[in-house]
Formats: C-alpha cells, structure tokens, sequence
C-alpha cells in the first residue's frame, strides 16, 4: 500500500456529515421539514427522520425513548451512524403519542419528516450513506497530489480498516492465531496479560501484576472493571486455574470471535493486495471477492486461487485451522468478501484551511453502499491524526 498523508478528521462536528439513503427516501442534514399536525392516516407506525449531532446513536435513541414514553425496542432504525458528526437517518416509532412528538427538544436530536407506515423500520432497510467530508491540516503539495488521485477513482480496495485488528493493543491476531492453532492457555495469558502504552494505567498496572504474581483468584478482584472479557476469564481461572478452554467457552462470544475474526481479516486484507499488485481485475463478473479463510471454504481457481493459498502458507495456517471443535463458538466456515466498493456521486475540491494557517482541507462528498465505512475509503490514503 502507497505511503499516506497526514490530516485531521472530524476537526469539528460538522466536517463529518452522513445522510443515509434508502428506498425512496434519501434524508438531508438541515433543510425544511413538514410537521406531525399535517399528518393523514394514522398507522402503526411513525417514520421520520432523526437529524444528531456529536452524540452517540445508542444514547441518543435511549433519551428519545425517554423522552417521548416509549420502550428502546418500539423505535425502529436501518443502521447506526457515528457519534462525533452531523448525521441524519430513518427511524420509526411505534404508536407514538403525538403531543409528546410535538413537544420532544433535545440539544443534540431533531425529528422531521413525519409520515404514517404500516410496517416498522429494521437493519437492512438501507441502501447505503452519503457523506460530506471535510480533512484538515492537509499540506499543500499532499493536498493537489491526494486530491487528483481520489478525483480518478471509480472504485477502491475493500481493506478492514485498523479498528478490526485491536485499536488498542493491536493483538487481535496474534491472540487469533493462537486459538486457531489451539494454544489456549498462551492465548487466555495474552489476552490478560499483553501491555500496551495505549491502555489506562491502571490496566498496564493489572497486567503487569498478574504476569508477575500468576495469582488468578486475586486478580479478578483488582482488575479494572471495565476489562469485562478479562475479569470473565479470571472469574472462571480463579475457580479452575488450568482450565483455559473452559475459560474461553465462558468468556463473551462476540469478543472471542473478534480475535479469529481478525486473522481472516488479515488474510483477507493480504489477498486482496497482493492482487491488485498482480494486476488482477476485481470488476470482472465471476471474480469479485477475495477469501475469508474457515474450514468449509475453496480456493478460488487460477491466480487468485494462488495468491490466496501463497498468504495463507505465509500466515502458517490451514484452512483446517478454523475448525475449532474444542470451543464450537469458535469454528468459523468462511465465506467471500467483496474486494472492491463502487464509490458514487464523488466530487472532490481543495481550498485553503483557515484552522490551519498554511494548510489545505479536502471537501469530499461521495455515495458508498450499506455496509461499507467512509473510514474504509479515506483509509487508503489518509492517515489521521
């Protein structure tokens, strides 16, 4: 991958706008909007949109629902969007009371957009996002160069971004590889034990002291409360020390998963590299994913098929591997991911930054389809700060 250039993402609320796009409907940061009184028909169900600012999708539907008296569950939606941006989406609430719509304000929530429907809104009613997006702090030569080459793009490499492989400690795979190759007890001291200048001081302390006591039953008193997955595996070490395989099928699914998850996404990110490098044309019909490795998956034929055998050799695994029959949780089957992502509506424009005297800022604006992150894209050439 080319070298990337340094910026400042979501410098301000509004450098980062997403409007979600559905069937029919395509929402709109700011704008005019029409008002409950005006509504006909009344059904089961009210669609609007819901317009947040810097706060987080999750909190802002718990504050809705308070607000407005109803359970969580009775509010409707197709997909999360980012807390630190300006963001509006679909969502629908089920029997409302009208006055409390009217009367509802929040600082950093708006409803607009009202209409009856008879069914509620559920993931997978998205058909994609379109963003709004400043960079900041871009130096000038960076800026035209970066800037041509986005402007050129019809399409670009699917990559997990960072986030897949532990913003944090970054261990993700290597605790992966050790559960795929069945070193359990290595795998549960890493994921307890494993330091990093990243973390809260208090962590670094946790770690630091178990590694040099080894005293399970103690630590899952003094470890920080919020290393969940940890303190779930010492509770159960504290009972059964050398009961590591028991540890983990205790230990929260989701998190487990993530680790063997990374790996196929490190395989994955390789294979799709070390294509494009070959040349390999991911806009052909009949070849347009790359392997995410499990034990039920086939080699593709030809080149592709090489280069994924050749990264799966390098990474020393088999795709036997993914079976992991002592934890039933962990046998991952495989699948295919897309390799590349259409970009759509994309306009590009350099100007100079007032923030940063000296600097550029990049305004992009583009569509990408339901699934796929904006920081997938900007990945690819941007590193920020």
């Amino acid at each position: 991958m080319e070298e990337k250039i340094h910026g400042k993402l979501k410098y301000r609320v509004g450098d980062f706008i997403v409007e979600e796009i559905g069937d029919n409907w395509v929402c709109k940061v700011g704008g005019e909007s029409n008002l409950v009184d005006n509504l006909e028909e009344e059904r089961d169900f009210l669609w609007c949109e819901m317009e947040k600012e810097d706060i987080d999708f999750f909190q802002a539907i718990k504050e809705l629902s308070q607000k407005i008296g109803k359970d969580i569950r009775d509010i409707g939606y197709a997909g999360t969007k980012d807390k630190r941006a300006l963001t509006s989406q679909r969502i629908s609430i089920f029997k409302p009371d009208l006055e409390k719509i009217k009367n509802f304000k929040h600082p950093n929530i708006t409803l607009k957009n009202f209409r009856w429907n008879k069914r509620k809104i559920k993931l997978g009613y998205l058909e994609g996002n379109h963003f709004k997006i400043v960079i900041r702090d871009v130096d000038k030569k960076d800026a035209m160069v970066v800037g041509k080459k986005i402007k050129g793009m019809g399409w670009f490499p699917n990559y997990f971004g960072a986030q897949r492989f532990g913003s944090l400690r970054g261990n993700n795979v290597h605790i992966g590889k050790l559960i795929l190759k069945r070193d359990f007890e290595k795998a549960v001291w890493a994921i307890l034990t494993d330091i990093s200048e990243n973390e809260r001081s208090e962590s670094r302390f946790a770690r630091e002291k178990l590694k040099k006591e080894k005293d399970f039953y103690s630590a899952a008193r003094y470890f920080p409360h919020h290393l969940r997955l940890e303190k779930q595996i010492l509770f159960c070490l504290s009972k059964n020390p050398d009961d590591f395989v028991g540890a983990i099928k205790r230990a929260d699914r989701k998190n487990m998963l993530m680790f063997v998850n990374a790996v196929q996404s490190k395989v994955f990110n390789e294979i799709l590299e070390r294509a494009l490098e070959r040349g390999l044309d991911f806009t052909q019909k009949g070849q347009q994913s790359c392997l995410l490795p499990g034990y039920k998956t086939r080699f593709y034929e030809g080149p592709l098929g090489e280069i994924e055998k050749e990264v799966l050799a390098e990474n020393n695994l088999e795709l036997s591997d993914f079976d992991v029959r002592e934890i039933p949780y962990l046998r991952i089957k495989g699948s295919f991911r897309k390799a590349i992502t259409e970009i759509k509506d994309l306009v590009v424009s350099v100007e100079d930054d007032k923030d940063f005297p000296g600097s550029k800022k990049i305004l992009l604006e583009f569509s990408l389809p339901s699934g796929v992150y904006a920081t997938t894209f900007l990945d690819n050439f941007f590193k920020f700060d």
